[in-house]
């Protein structure tokens, strides 16, 4: 389905409150300009983008394109859509919006008929199940059989990127959930990802990355970016960003992960949750970096999109409130794992979904039945320990920063 964006309107929602923090820093998309201008000049451009590709300033990449004069032919969007709430606006910019989820998770040949170069360009969260992660994946493989250059736009992380953690993906897990070979946190910017998944997969000779400059391993996003754009319905500050990967594996529990409240992934808990029990028991584990207190809240469908599923509508749950304390501390996988063990161990409702989608989520079974057969915290980071060793192994060569 084809749909037409204003530009408009588009950056200068994005623009209007934007300002430059101090500091030496370069985005991916000012380094495309800077450094990589030769690879896009003259030539037909398409963009995988969404609403999150800004520069340090909040300036988006269709603005810097459209502005600098290039031929920027069509956009491609991931899950969610462009601007995550799918308001579409006419104005006198009009370039085709190609949605790449659903019936299609890719481009086709014929979409990229005419087209040079396929620039990426989308904040993700540093988790495999985050869907963007599989978009890159997928188009990068595309545009390696169809021949076309493709360029990564490097942004900052969210995420803790000295820490990988989770399970390596077992094929026979693969979906649009965890469709890239990593542990389920891997620990790098999407640019390191892209050299990752090139090097060692795709082994396309035209895959380049617009790395970031000022910026190192332990930078946090908010001291070199202007301010945190929603890149998904219920991602909704970057509080929600840095919890995501170890809250989302509630996704595949009966328990609330906070969507329909003004705190996803910030809040989690059940009606049959004892707050205080869950509090004592996660403070067994020593966990870095983060914090829980307890909390209470009523989840509200009329919050969501209407295609998302909602637990508990309307009813009161009891849980905690999690909070990141210091980013470059916090292990998000070791996290989830105690969180999935003390729910267990404190709530005798505590069940996996039905359909068995915290294996989709983990990348494989093993997690689901490890905590089934009583294995321990330790015994189960102990196992995800060795699959983080092999990745790392081969991901270390990669590194940017």
């Amino acid at each position: 389905m084809k749909f037409l964006i204003s530009i408009l309107s588009l950056v200068l929602s994005l623009s209007a409150s934007a300002q430059v923090k101090p500091g030496f820093f370069s985005s991916g998309e000012e380094t495309l300009i800077s450094d990589l201008k030769y690879l896009i000049e003259g030539k037909n451009l398409a963009l995988i983008t969404n609403k999150t590709a800004v520069d340090r300033g909040g300036k988006h990449i269709i603005e810097i394109l459209t502005e600098n004069n290039f031929n920027l032919k069509k956009i491609f969007t991931p899950e969610h859509g462009f601007s995550a709430d799918d308001i579409y606006k006419g104005s006198d910019t009009e370039i085709p919006v190609i949605q790449l989820y659903g019936k299609k998770n890719s481009f086709t040949k014929q979409d990229v008929d005419g087209i040079d170069v396929i620039i990426f360009d989308i904040q993700e969260l540093g988790a495999r199940f985050y869907t963007y992660t599989s978009t890159l994946y997928l188009t990068m493989k595309d545009a390696a059989d169809f021949g076309k250059t493709y360029i990564v736009c490097d942004r900052p992380s969210v995420t803790n990127l000295y820490y990988a953690g989770g399970f390596l993906l077992d094929e026979k897990f693969s979906s649009f959930v965890g469709r890239i070979p990593t542990p389920a946190v891997f620990g790098l910017t999407i640019g390191e990802l892209a050299s990752f998944l090139n090097g060692e997969y795709i082994k396309s000779s035209q895959l380049f990355v617009a790395a970031m400059k000022g910026y190192a391993r332990n930078t946090k996003y908010e001291d070199v970016m202007s301010g945190w754009i929603n890149p998904s319905p219920s991602i909704l500050s970057l509080a929600s960003a840095r919890n995501y990967p170890a809250l989302c594996f509630l996704e595949g529990t009966n328990i609330s992960e906070g969507r329909g409240t003004d705190t996803p992934f910030i809040v989690f808990g059940a009606p049959f949750v004892d707050s205080k029990s869950l509090l004592g028991e996660l403070d067994k584990f020593g966990l870095t970096g983060v914090e829980f207190t307890e909390t209470e809240f009523v989840p509200l469908q009329e919050k969501l999109p209407s295609y998302t599923a909602l637990k508990f509508n309307g009813v009161k749950c009891f849980g905690l409130k999690m909070n990141v304390t210091d980013i470059n501390n916090f292990k998000p996988f070791d996290v989830s794992v105690a969180i999935l063990l003390s729910l267990k161990k404190t709530a005798p409702e505590f069940a996996w979904d039905k359909g068995k989608f915290i294996d989709k989520l983990a990348g494989t079974d093993l997690l689901r039945k490890m905590i089934n057969d009583g294995y321990s915290y330790d015994e189960i980071l102990k196992r995800t320990g060795e699959d983080v060793t092999e990745f790392t192994s081969l991901s270390s060569r990669y590194l940017l920063y």
